[in-house]
């Protein structure tokens, strides 16, 4: 139940994570550096404007009262500090609905290395830019009309600031998930649809926006933050036909054993996966409770010592579990008259590939920097586990070794 919210509000850490990659930043500085010059300029505009209406206010009453002046710009401060704060998202998401659609773009290729069908580019962005700027409206209008209810209901005590929470929830999901699903086509109602099915899902990433937002400063960053992590939450749990496929992006390794199949996230560090076998065969490790996986490693996955590792490095390192730790490999506690058993013969190309996230043409400076990237992540002093160390480095060695011999 509450592993699904919680796996929304974590892609949003990782849209905060991905937006500071150098191919990314462009796509985020240049509507932040237009809405803060925006700003600037309405704020210029205000306070001239105020200044002038205390000139008129003092012309008009005793010089007596010229201390009024002391407290009415105080309280203007704030007033337009409130109103700065609260409009901005709104403002910013107008101004920058056409480089967050490229954004969205731009993440998508990263994480799946396969671009959409139609390039993107100032071509495609000046071509998108009144479309873009009417789905933004449609947007505002959806928010705005749903609004009335739960602001009737916001009077109820308690239960009225949750309902309005939730509402708020709702509305940042649809509103980022607009992003890179617009980019596939998806219809306004088509989106809304699929973030009902996962309601959970949506409601955990609408709501940590939600709290990102209610931030002031760090509430700039949220825009592109939440568009980067709606694009990876798209691509991970939304994209029916890439769920289908699974398949491998760049930027993510694979390890799999009997039951288990470990995803590790290059650019965050996560790890996810698959149970392959059992009473769970087809869920996704991030979806089930951590009682029902332990006692899975407690059952039939013990039998497979590979798929208990696995298993026990997932939830070591996202569930916050402790397990002793194993004293020696498998090989060490085994005679070594004994014959090798088929889960201890070499490992293969395409698995030492899926291990390292890399394809068939990788030359031996991709496979090193992918090798670095991953042991820097995954290694036991850095918080990572003497298995996943192991397999990255028997996947490196595997893979020099054949591209030495090519």
């Amino acid at each position: 139940m509450v592993a699904k919210p919680m796996l929304g509000a974590g892609y949003l850490l990782q849209g905060v994570r991905l937006i500071t990659r150098p191919g990314l930043r462009r796509f985020v500085l240049i509507p932040l550096a237009v809405n803060i010059l925006v700003f600037s300029l309405a704020i210029y505009l205000g306070a001239r404007e105020f200044a002038a209406f205390l000139d008129l206010v003092e012309a008009q009453i005793p010089s007596w009262l010229g201390w009024l002046e002391w407290i009415l710009w105080p309280v203007f401060a704030l007033l337009l500090l409130v109103v700065v704060f609260y409009t901005f998202n709104l403002v910013a998401n107008l101004i920058a609905s056409p480089f967050n659609n490229l954004l969205a773009e731009k993440v998508e290729l990263l994480l799946t290395g396969r671009p959409l069908q139609e390039s993107g580019g100032v071509g495609k962005l000046l071509k998108d830019l009144l479309p873009t700027l009417l789905d933004e409206l449609v947007k505002v209008v959806y928010a705005l009309a749903l609004a009335i209810p739960f602001l009737v209901l916001l009077f109820v005590p308690v239960v009225g600031p949750l309902l309005w929470f939730l509402y708020t929830a709702w509305i940042l999901a649809v509103q980022y998930s607009d992003y890179p699903m617009g980019n596939h086509g998806l219809k306004f109602r088509e989106m809304r649809a699929r973030l009902r099915g996962e309601r959970g899902l949506s409601l955990g990433f609408g709501a940590a926006a939600a709290g990102l937002g209610m931030v002031p400063v760090v509430n700039f960053i949220l825009m592109p933050s939440a568009v980067a992590g709606a694009t990876v939450m798209w691509v991970r749990e939304f994209n029916r036909e890439n769920a289908r496929a699974r398949y491998q992006g760049p930027y993510e390794s694979r390890m799999t054993t009997r039951w288990v199949r470990l995803e590790i996230d290059h650019l965050s560090g996560r790890i996810g996966g698959e149970i392959l076998l059992g009473p769970l065969q087809g869920q996704r490790l991030e979806s089930i409770a951590t009682e029902a996986l332990l006692e899975l490693l407690a059952g039939g996955c013990a039998s497979d010592a590979d798929s208990a590792e696995a298993l026990e490095v997932y939830l070591s390192r996202e569930r916050g579990q402790r397990f002793a730790e194993r004293a020696r490999t498998r090989q060490e506690q085994e005679p070594r008259s004994a014959p090798p058993r088929p889960s201890d013969t070499r490992m293969g190309d395409d698995e030492a590939r899926a291990i390292l996230g890399v394809t068939t043409n990788a030359d031996n400076d991709a496979i090193r920097a992918a090798h670095r990237r991953l042991i820097q992540r995954m290694h036991p002093d850095r918080g990572g586990s003497a298995y996943l160390a192991a397999k990255i480095n028997e996947a490196k060695r595997v893979l020099t070794r054949v591209g030495e011999a090519a």
